[in-house]
């Protein structure tokens, strides 16, 4: 159902996207910032699964209860955000009024401590709130599901009660609360500070003087085409995807279909924003791309017959990937988009056959064959603060890499385990198909997934499906044996990279693994509660 849960995770997102850039700015402060990144997927996340569980025909005696629950979270995390957006505002226009180590740096280390004391003055730091907010979330929606509560709940609507007051002026936190939660009409939006909607991939203009103007009410937007003219926002802040829809289920990805086929890829469905946001505690180089710019990119993937089926932003307002197909030969390409030095839109693009993709760190190192000496070139580099996106990616581009009718040449073959430990490989079966099943530990963040692979054959590289498991280590409850050979799964989230498949499910409707040894079984399962992820 549609109360705005959605819009609210996207700034969500946003905000998290923007937060990267301090990053690299201020790194005596990497820590906080990036568990602030991580808790804001979080947020999206919960925030979807809320918005998915919202159904009448299943949950309607509950939905009373939650709606009220929500006008009081949501408000409280809209001005949050609003408030770290402003901070956005504040680097931008100190570029001519607060110089730092070189002309026209921003101070962005006062910035941060101002956001933060302001935080603080208002009686909760950043990080206990956005812990707070995933945590009410993630309740509400054990409520919806008939769960019983947990004490912590009560606490937290305390803690929001007073913290929304501090937020808000007095007569519009009293109209707020006289508001009957149980006679609002389903569907009806809540109530929600204006956030102002800016250009998007990616824009730059100059700071208009003060005062600032009034911002668009929320949540309009223009949508911004690459063949249209460009019209500078009012003040440049966090991007918004091109082709984002409010409708869309779709985290920081969307699906465009140009080609009015109709036609969906499954690269389209992996972004869903219902996995773990696990920081990385070691960041590599920045995102860049090596390239040669083709102004007409764009175009010319269109007038070929390719679709965008994903779009990804990296390091703030700097880059977007996105990722291409075309239906009649499943050719894939990836455009990278970004600004030079001057503010010009720059385009870069290449076949993913082409491409050898390597991981480093936190990045993705995308390289090309030098025909010159046939040694390898980066392409580009591609940094992820957190691990899940990094793999959803890399898994992401190498399906369809390898499903491109044109043969990928030899010496080009990707490689991703050098920062992941296995710590567990077996064999299952699905019906009469054996897959090559692992589990791997990353050995920076400490996140733990399954995945899967053809056991033989030219794709065995290839993820079928992978999942994050940290969550579950340690619950008995989790896994159990339903045959000497086969492990039932309480719930998984699996993220599938082709079209047609899904992992095997018992007649409960539960996800299972069978594999071909029972000692594997065992084995399996023993060896699952014993990992330590740091």
């Amino acid at each position: 159902m549609d109360w705005r849960l959605l819009e609210y995770a996207k700034d969500s997102e946003d905000v998290a996207a923007g937060l990267q850039i301090f990053l690299d700015e201020i790194p005596q402060y990497a820590k906080d910032i990036t568990g602030d990144i991580a808790e804001l997927f979080a947020i999206s996340s919960a925030l979807h699964v809320l918005d998915e569980g919202l159904d009448l025909s299943r949950y309607g005696r509950y939905s009373g209860r939650i709606m009220g629950d929500l006008d009081l979270a949501l408000p409280s995390l809209g001005h949050t955000l609003d408030d770290i957006r402003h901070m956005f505002g504040k680097s931008n226009r100190s570029t001519q009024q607060h110089p730092g180590a070189f002309p026209g740096t921003p101070q962005y280390g006062l910035i941060w401590d101002d956001l933060c004391m302001d935080f603080k003055n208002q009686g909760m730091d950043l990080p206990s709130r956005l812990e707070m907010y995933r945590v009410y979330l993630q309740g509400l929606y054990d409520i919806l599901k008939g769960d019983p509560m947990d004490p912590e709940l009560d606490h937290i609507r305390s803690c929001l009660t007073r913290l929304l007051r501090k937020q808000e002026p007095l007569d519009t936190y009293i109209d707020r609360l006289s508001i009957d939660p149980e006679t609002r009409t389903p569907g009806a939006p809540y109530s929600r500070p204006p956030i102002g909607r800016y250009s998007t991939y990616p824009a730059y203009a100059p700071p208009p003087p003060p005062p600032l103007p009034p911002r668009p009410p929320y949540p309009h937007s223009p949508i911004y085409d690459d063949r249209m003219s460009y019209i500078p926002p009012p003040v440049p802040e966090i991007p918004q995807s091109p082709t984002y829809s409010t409708t869309s289920s779709q985290t920081y990805s969307t699906y465009s279909n140009d080609s009015g086929s109709g036609l969906t890829h499954w690269a389209s469905k992996i972004f869903d924003g219902r996995h773990s946001s696990t920081p990385f505690r070691i960041l590599g180089q920045s995102t860049k791309c090596l390239g040669r710019d083709e102004p007409e990119a764009i175009e010319r993937l269109e007038s070929e017959g390719f679709i965008k089926v994903l779009e990804l932003p990296f390091e703030a307002t700097d880059v977007w990937i996105r990722l291409y197909w075309r239906p009649s030969d499943h050719r894939a390409r990836i455009l990278f988009l970004t600004l030079d030095s001057h503010g010009r839109k720059m385009r870069y693009c290449i076949p993913l056959t082409a491409l050898k993709v390597l991981r480093t760190e936190s990045c993705l190192q995308l390289c090309r064959v030098n025909r010159a000496d046939g040694k390898l070139d980066l392409w580009a580099n591609l940094r992820f603060t957190l691990y899940e996106r990094m793999v959803l990616f890399y898994c992401t581009a190498v399906a369809m890499k390898r499903q491109d009718r044109v043969t990928t040449p030899q010496g080009l073959e990707d490689f991703f385990q050098p920062g992941e430990k296995e710590e567990f490989g077996g064999e299952i079966q699905d019906d009469n198909y054996l897959h090559a099943f692992r589990i791997f530990r990353d050995k920076d963040s400490g996140c733990v997934r399954f995945e899967t692979t053809a056991r033989r054959g030219a794709m065995k590289t290839i993820p079928i499906w992978t999942a994050f498991v940290t969550q579950y280590i340690g619950s008995k409850s989790w896994m159990r044996r339903v045959g000497s050979s086969t492990v039932q799964l309480r719930e998984l989230h699996p993220y599938v990279f082709c079209d047609g498949y899904t992992p095997p499910k018992g007649a409960s409707g539960r996800f299972e693994l069978t594999f071909t040894l029972s000692e594997d079984a065992k084995a399996f399962m023993e060896t699952f509660h014993r990992i330590k992820t740091r």
